[in-house]
């Protein structure tokens, strides 16, 4: 009887499923303007009442307008040993809203999750849907059901940019014990509402038109409305765990997923007990154990154990001579350990877009892992997956933002290093000699520090073919450039890396008639200017602060003079200062000075113009040339 009745409520729901309208035209105008993609209605329902059994299933119908939406319709859905998908269907409509395709569970591509990872105890259930026309219609159904409560995706209404939402609702059903945190952010100036009662809450958002992509600005989590969602109570590959804040989250991680894997061999402690056994400081032990770490293991991605969290073992690490961020991170800490020497384990988000751990919302966070070592009320950073960064070194992917460090008093809020505008510099020498056929050789050499020497220091790993390459792209407003020599230098110790080359640039200098016009600028040229945007709607956002610091002394042929020099020139503005100016030394010697200093920092969108007109300026600026004037 109980299966008559579900096949009834069945045959019921396809009817009304098949009366719906889905056509083109049922979506508001607003709704489809700049829009490569609009999401008509989503129903999204979790529940979470048992926490070792946490229920989803998702209704979804896309429009989609043009190859650019193909991938807005995200169709598929992971599941590993501990999860389920127990049924997913896919429909597609034409414009007209007739049905021309009908994609089942079995229609759907089995794959590993593997991807960059060297092993991923994941799979996923995918669909790749290959249109004949645009625009299409795709309706979107799946059920699915896992152990883990521990992760409650983030409610994106709007979930990138060039899409817009007639529709959006995500019910949550919960046990009134253990009911979901949940934390809004963007919300205001969407028609966005959350209602709750004792043992539900309901998200739901209604017309979000489009958001357009404009650079310079800020991380898309601080733009698109957004909710974070999580249990103080949950499961966790059939580990209980609890997080009402940092401090009960970061307890319960290291006794559940860090105090039983940090043994190691009798062998490796006695050697790295040797290593260190002239170091009288913490700073000194860690050096030592930095290396020794460096110089044995490799970096490999493994996302196996509970959720990807637990990481292996610190002596399969010993053995094995690799492992992922977690378990590099965690034999480190177990060296250091072993020596004497605190660390704290410290979970992030790793991206050169910079993210916050949210600091007001203790939850699963993070993708990424590095090591803390304190020293008082400083903390030296070191990112374990590296066998070329210098101690104490942590580059853009990591810095500058709010972390989570798992300490013996348990979970605590930290920041990593910042690096200040004038950290990340770049002093650029050259000498350079003009002939009498306006042909240079030059010899340059620049010295970067910061995150600067985050973005060179590993040339000296690149074939001769591929530096060569860089070289030219870097400069490619020079035509035809040879390079004669190149000698790189990384400094590990003061983290300062030196470029030294030099080069035979053919015809640099422009003739007119007799003389010739000269760029003393030859290494240093700024080409970007930021594209127009009318309109701009986001702040403006400078990530990353920088100064650069050249000078160029110039030798002319005999038989030439110069010309006159240009002023020198200061332009100052809240968003940096750029200083150019020339110098005579002798008659046939000159000397090209030029500083730039970018700060970081976020402004209005009305000052987008600004900074644009300044690059601007300082592009003009940057290709000043001067009169060599042949005499006869």
């Amino acid at each position: 009887m109980k299966k008559i009745f579900c096949l009834a409520m069945l045959f019921c729901s396809a009817s009304i499923f098949s009366q719906k309208d889905y056509s083109i035209k049922s979506i508001p105008k607003e709704l489809t303007e700049s829009s490569n993609s609009v999401l008509i209605d989503e129903l999204v329902e979790i529940d979470v009442t048992d926490i070792g059994k946490m229920k989803e299933k998702a209704h979804r119908v896309i429009a989609v307008f043009n190859k650019l939406g193909d991938e807005d319709t995200n169709l598929y859905e992971y599941y590993n040993e501990n999860s389920r998908v127990k049924d997913i269907e896919v429909r597609i409509f034409n414009a007209a809203g007739k049905e021309i395709e009908h994609f089942k569970k079995k229609d759907f591509m089995d794959v590993s999750r593997t991807g960059n990872n060297m092993y991923m105890d994941s799979r996923a259930l995918y669909l790749r849907y290959t249109p004949t026309t645009y625009p299409y219609i795709v309706v979107y159904d799946s059920e699915t059901e896992t152990g883990d409560s521990a992760f409650i995706s983030p409610w994106y209404p709007l979930s990138g940019y060039a899409e817009s939402t007639q529709k959006s609702v995500l019910k949550i059903k919960f046990d009134p014990l253990n009911k979901p945190k949940y934390k809004p952010k963007n919300l205001e100036g969407w028609d966005i509402k959350i209602s709750e009662t004792p043992e539900e809450i309901t998200f739901s958002a209604s017309n979000l038109t489009t958001i357009r992509y404009e650079e310079h600005s800020p991380s898309p989590s601080d733009i698109f409305p957004n909710v974070t969602i999580a249990l103080d109570n949950f499961r966790l590959k059939g580990t209980s765990g609890s997080g009402k804040d940092w401090k009960q989250f970061g307890s319960w991680m290291d006794k559940s997923l860090l105090s039983d894997v940090r043994d190691l061999p009798e062998g490796t402690l006695a050697r790295v007990k040797s290593l260190v056994a002239n170091e009288t400081t913490n700073e000194g032990k860690a050096r030592k154990i930095y290396q020794f770490l460096q110089d044995k293991v490799r970096y490999v991605s493994i996302q196996i154990g509970i959720g990807g969290w637990k990481p292996m073992l610190a002596s399969d690490v010993d053995k094995l001579s690799y492992g992922d961020c977690k378990a590099l991170t965690n034999y480190t800490k177990a060296m250091l350990e072993a020596v004497g020497v605190p660390s704290y384990y410290t979970i992030l988000y790793g991206d050169r877009s910079k993210r916050n751990i949210v600091a007001d919302f203790s939850s699963l966070q993070g993708n990424h892992m590095i090591l803390a070592i304190p020293d008082g009320e400083e903390i030296t950073w070191l990112e374990c997956t590296s066998q070329d960064t210098p101690y104490g070194f942590i580059g853009d992917f990591t810095d500058d933002r709010d972390v989570l460090i798992i300490t013996p008093e348990g979970g605590k809020i930290a920041h990593t290093k910042v690096y200040e505008t004038e950290d990340n510099s770049q002093e650029n020498v050259s000498k350079v000699k003009v002939d009498k056929e306006g042909n240079v050789i030059a010899n340059f050499k620049g010295v970067s520090k910061g995150l600067q020497y985050d973005d060179k220091y590993l040339l000296p790993k690149e074939k001769k073919e591929d530096l060569d390459e860089k070289y030219k792209s870097r400069w490619s407003y020079i035509n035809g450039f040879s390079i004669n020599d190149v000698n790189l230098n990384n400094d590990r110790e003061e983290i300062a890396f030196t470029e030294n080359l030099s080069l035979t640039i053919p015809n640099y200098a422009n003739p007119v008639g007799n003389d010739y016009l000269f760029c003393a600028n030859i290494f240093n040229q700024n080409q970007y200017i930021p594209p127009r945007i009318e309109n701009r709607k986001q702040n403006l956002f400078i990530g990353t602060g920088f100064m650069d610091v050249d000078t160029v002394e110039i030798e002319i042929p005999e038989n030439f003079s110069i010309d006159g020099l240009p002023e020198e020139t200061v332009l100052e503005t809240k968003f940096g200062k750029y200083e150019m100016s020339f110098s005579k030394v002798s008659d046939n010697k000159l000397i090209y000075s030029r500083k730039i200093l970018i700060n970081k920092g976020e402004y209005p969108p009305s000052e987008y113009e600004n900074y644009r007109d300044f690059l601007r300026s300082i592009a003009r600026l940057d290709k000043t040339k001067i009169l060599l004037k042949q005499n006869i």
